[in-house]
């Protein structure tokens, strides 16, 4: 391995050392008791890395943004960022990337390489199959096998809001029942807000409001359907181009149920939308306060005049 890596003649972009980010609390806490393997899959490879550990939620984001930003100066940009934990935490690092990119335009893409040890691995798991899954990562790292995988991104025109999201960005019941886990989450009593938060779900379905949805793609005119209650942007193939935009209309209870134990489970949907489409870019226009999520983040409630598309960014296979 090179020490140094020139991107153009005379520039030191990176650095032959590597960043860790380590979120312990990943899947309750369980990447405590494997970090002592991780650490020494790095050291027999003989990586240089320097570590960070995660404290709070966010906090993944704001260390990538200084640490970029500083190294920058020093010209010691990583190499590549090695992210210890679930698809929150490489969310988390890639904004920091983004925050920092705004702040510095001259700082480059950094190769992300993955440690899946967070409750959901779904990133991971399409970006990799089980077999790589299972290499060690200093293996991975010494291999350095880059890889541009796409990445779907938001332009959002009323509030000026502009973001990317690795699985989903949904509006609606899902976003609806994630906006009132947060709620809880945030109180004092974890306990007491966990029971408050079961007990307040059942309302949101049985009072369950439904919006107009106007949708616009590259290839079709506009598109408007009435009695909407979720909309989501699935980054399903992150070898493809193509976003998937799937539409469910208020049907029945049972399957307003179903779908609840889906979004509090976190598992794929497996009911057959009442409208789906595959295109490179979609604009969605909602003229009614409706709660959205990327990737599990609230956005709030809001109009929406959004634009969804793809872009590339570089992973380590």
């Amino acid at each position: 391995m090179n020490s140094f890596l020139f991107l153009r003649k005379g520039e030191l972009i990176l650095h032959s050392t590597h960043f860790v980010i380590y979120n312990p609390m990943a899947n309750h806490g369980r990447p405590k008791q494997q970090w002592p393997d991780i650490k020494s899959q790095l050291d027999n490879a003989n990586i240089k890395y320097r570590l960070r550990i995660t404290r709070h939620p966010h906090h993944a984001s704001s260390i990538v943004e200084y640490y970029l930003l500083s190294s920058f100066k020093n010209n010691e940009l990583p190499e590549s960022i090695i992210v210890a934990g679930g698809d929150g935490t490489i969310h988390e690092v890639l904004s920091g990337i983004k925050k920092a990119q705004k702040a510095n335009s001259k700082i480059p893409n950094i190769p992300i390489a993955i440690i899946p040890t967070g409750s959901f691995n779904y990133f991971a798991d399409g970006f990799h199959n089980k077999k790589e899954n299972n290499i060690d990562i200093g293996t991975k790292i010494k291999r350095n096998e880059i890889v541009e995988c796409n990445i779907g991104l938001f332009d959002e025109n009323i509030k000026n809001q502009h973001g990317f999201f690795l699985n989903h960005s949904g509006i609606g019941l899902d976003a609806n029942i994630l906006s009132l886990k947060h709620y809880f989450n945030s109180k004092k009593s974890r306990l007491v807000s966990r029971f408050k938060y079961s007990l307040s779900i059942f309302p949101i379905i049985y009072y369950l409001s439904v919006f107009p949805v106007n949708i616009r793609t590259e290839k079709k005119d506009t598109i408007s359907i009435k009695n909407v209650f979720m909309v989501t942007l699935l980054n399903d193939n992150f070898n493809d181009d193509n976003l998937k935009l799937i539409i469910l209309k208020k049907k029945n209870f049972i399957q307003l149920c179903y779908l609840l134990l889906v979004i509090l489970f976190k598992k794929h949907l497996k009911l057959k939308p009442n409208l789906e489409i595959n295109a490179k870019k979609i604009h969605i226009d909602i003229p009614s306060l409706e709660y959205g999520h990327v990737d599990g983040e609230n956005l709030g409630s809001r109009f929406y005049d959004i634009n969804y598309s793809k872009t590339k960014y570089p992973f380590i296979k």
